[in-house]
């Protein structure tokens, strides 16, 4: 692999690491609440239909959830290799570098706080 492309993957992996656990995060209580408001208010659902389908959405949140903790591990598993394949041929000057850069563009595509 070249050289340069090494960072750029490297970079790749830990932003959609951070924008999977980003979307997480984002009050998903509210979002859930607000999506069954809008289908209520816009389908008309009586209470009976409310009920089931914050059932079903509760359930489908819950798989989708499973999916991204599993492909979280995954993607841990393939940084923890990759960094593990990069110190054994990189300097440790050049790793240092390399896991500076990481945090400076994670702390760019992290979100700010209010």
């Amino acid at each position: 692999m070249p050289r340069k492309t090494i960072p750029a993957a490297l970079v790749l992996i830990l932003f959609l690491t951070i924008a999977t656990a980003q979307a997480q995060k984002n009050n998903p209580a509210a979002d859930s609440r607000d999506a069954i408001n809008r289908m209520t208010k816009e389908l008309g659902l009586n209470e009976t239909q409310r009920t089931k389908v914050e059932t079903i959405l509760n359930t489908e949140k819950k798989k989708v959830e499973a999916i991204f903790a599993e492909e979280r591990k995954k993607l841990q598993s393939i940084q923890e290799e990759t960094r593990s394949n990069l110190k054994a041929v990189l300097t440790p000057e050049q790793m240092g570098k390399l896991e500076n850069k990481m945090r400076q563009e994670s702390n760019k595509n992290a979100p700010q706080k209010k």
